[in-house]
């Protein structure tokens, strides 16, 4: 697996999307940070950091639609095939691709976070816990991503369940903030906060200072749900994977 997660990185790298993707991250989070635009209001009163905090949502955006295409594109290329007449695994190409994926994003990640110290945010403690509770969210969201690409072959089905998934994450959020603060009580709202901060952007939200602060189960709870929903996708994406027949 490791030649697979090598020649993985090697490749994305070499991606044209995702080098624009990390400029992007770059310049993006810098013009936010440093409030190039000139924004008032609310916005201004963010800080620096509240406004790097804030632009870290994009790489959510990015992921949704870079994840599933480039592993569909693995498909269509052949380069899965390849990999598996050379004697590797459906597993093993698997998790060579999620781990892939996830280094990717800490590579953005980099981009990300020097173009906000540079954009005016103070490194501190403070900053950095939320910048790796956000990764860790992002890994969560990737491997749940990557699940489905690497069951689904068809571009177009791949694409629609990205979304699907990309809509999933929003409206668990928004039905979640009406019945955390209406409905449930007791062991039902604790449930309820699990599956709230089982999304990436229920963290963001609670990271950037925009959700109920009730919502938000501590940082060391969000970093073990992030944590499981990785294992829990890399346990259910492994079942009868090697057994499986490609087109």
């Amino acid at each position: 697996m490791k030649n697979i997660y090598i020649s993985g990185i090697y490749r994305i790298l070499k991606n044209h999307i995702f080098i624009l993707g990390c400029i992007l991250a770059f310049v993006i989070t810098l013009v936010f940070t440093a409030n190039l635009m000139g924004m008032t209001g609310r916005f201004e009163r963010m800080g620096c950091a509240g406004r790097m905090i804030f632009i870290n949502i994009a790489m959510m955006a990015f992921f949704t639609i870079f994840v599933p295409l480039y592993t569909n594109e693995e498909y269509r290329d052949g380069t899965i095939r390849n990999k598996l007449v050379a004697g590797f695994s459906q597993k093993q190409v698997y998790l060579g691709i999620l781990f892939s994926h996830i280094t990717a994003l800490l590579e953005m990640t980099v981009c990300y976070f020097l173009a906000g110290v540079i954009g005016g945010a103070k490194v501190s403690t403070e900053l950095a816990i939320t910048t790796v509770v956000l990764f860790f969210a992002m890994c969560g969201y990737i491997s749940v991503m990557e699940f489905v690409a690497m069951r689904v072959q068809k571009t177009v089905l791949v694409a629609i369940c990205a979304f699907v998934i990309l809509n999933l994450a929003y409206n668990i959020v928004m039905i979640g903030n009406f019945f955390l603060a209406f409905i449930l009580k007791g062991t039902a709202y604790t449930i309820g906060r699990i599956i709230y901060n089982a999304s990436v952007f229920g963290q963001w939200l609670i990271q950037a200072g925009f959700a109920d602060p009730q919502t938000n189960p501590g940082n060391i709870n969000q970093l073990i749900i992030s944590v499981l929903i990785v294992v829990i996708s890399i346990l259910l994406g492994c079942i009868g994977l090697n057994k499986r027949d490609l087109k």
